[in-house]
């Protein structure tokens, strides 16, 4: 029977994993350059924001007087747009704030000042006397011109998203629209999409506020029958629980009633050194009587 050939064997060493050695781990000067480039980088995007809203807060920059806040410039509207773009809503806020520290409409493409009411007090009547009659802030009418440069202002504002600014900056599908940019012809017809989208948002909001109260009704135990929430009634009965107050210790001369703490009675080891010698004999009297 002739011999089986072997396969020769290779005289290198077996090539180590990264895991046994480590010698493929990440560098950590390398992850701390790449973090410190990722929070590089948000920091300037924070930055832009905080230069872009300095800027606006100066805005319209055009001076032509036949250019309004329904009909800006084209240069000013696109500045506009572009720096909004990567706004949170709070960042939008501090914009109006801005706006108005310097006397201007919230509305950054309105050139004319805000409004003052007049006859002071913090709140101010609304349309007296008709169906869409309100109480509203003074300091919220103070920060327009007019009721239509807070509908632009508000139209802007809720295209915004609360995400982070680094996370959409690089999303060019992101766009504002303007107020008045809001009619678009699709085939001779003028339909109102952004409008649209603005209404169906708020009717969603409705509805979740809605759903949140009748959830929450359930979550009590009321029922709803009807659309009609009946909120349901459980009596109650308070009774005053007996207490038995614990029988007082004797007090007579030979009485240990104050060595019992709730039912028992402290002992000593007659044994103990802790205890004196008086203590000692009266502890063996005890266990002798006892027995």
């Amino acid at each position: 029977m002739s011999e089986q050939t072997s396969k020769p064997k290779s005289i290198l060493k077996n090539k180590a994993t990264p895991t046994s050695t480590g010698q493929n781990a990440p560098d950590p000067r390398e992850v701390a350059i790449k973090h410190a480039r990722i929070i590089h980088s948000r920091r300037e995007i924070e930055d832009q924001i905080s230069d872009s809203m300095i800027e606006l807060s100066m805005f319209p920059t055009s001076r032509d007087t036949s250019y309004d806040a329904s009909n800006p410039a084209p240069t000013d509207a696109e500045s506009f747009k572009n720096f909004v773009r990567l706004y949170q809503p709070s960042d939008y806020d501090d914009l109006i704030e801005e706006r108005n520290a310097n006397g201007r409409c919230g509305y950054t493409l309105c050139p004319n000042p805000r409004s003052r009411v007049s006859g002071g007090g913090t709140f101010k009547l609304v349309n007296y006397g008709r169906k869409d009659f309100n109480i509203v802030p003074s300091r919220e009418l103070e920060k327009w011109c007019s009721q239509n440069c807070a509908k632009r202002a508000m139209y802007v504002k809720v295209q915004l998203n609360e995400t982070a600014a680094w996370e959409r900056a690089g999303i060019p599908s992101i766009q504002i629209e303007l107020f008045e940019e809001q009619s678009t012809s699709i085939v001779g017809e003028t339909i109102d999409l952004p409008a649209k989208d603005v209404g169906n948002m708020r009717i969603e909001a409705q509805k979740k506020t809605a759903q949140n109260a009748r959830d929450l009704a359930l979550e009590r135990g009321d029922t709803v029958e009807n659309g009609k929430t009946t909120k349901r009634s459980i009596k109650l009965t308070i009774r005053e629980k007996s207490v038995k107050a614990p029988a007082a210790p004797s007090l007579g001369p030979n009485s240990q009633g104050h060595l019992v703490t709730e039912g028992y009675k402290t002992t000593f080891d007659p044994r103990s050194e802790t205890v004196s010698h008086e203590e000692k004999n009266s502890r063996k009297e005890e266990i002798s009587a006892d027995q």
